[in-house]
């Protein structure tokens, strides 16, 4: 007669545990770099900041 299986030994199960204990505190402050997207919108961003400061500029005289 078999008996069922019922998962990992305990042992087993603590080392898997400890792992994703260490895999979160390893990625708790990771960012993802940004992406094409994101670079072209801050770029763009600042150039339009950038020619606004010159047109007050311009327009005050």
């Amino acid at each position: 007669m078999r008996v069922p299986s019922i998962g990992l030994p305990l042992d087993e199960r603590r080392i898997v545990r400890e792992g994703y204990r260490l895999a979160e505190r390893m990625l708790r402050d990771y960012v993802d770099p940004p992406g094409p997207f994101a670079v072209i919108g801050a770029t763009l961003a600042n150039c339009r900041q950038m020619l606004r400061g010159f047109y007050q500029v311009i327009a005050r005289g």
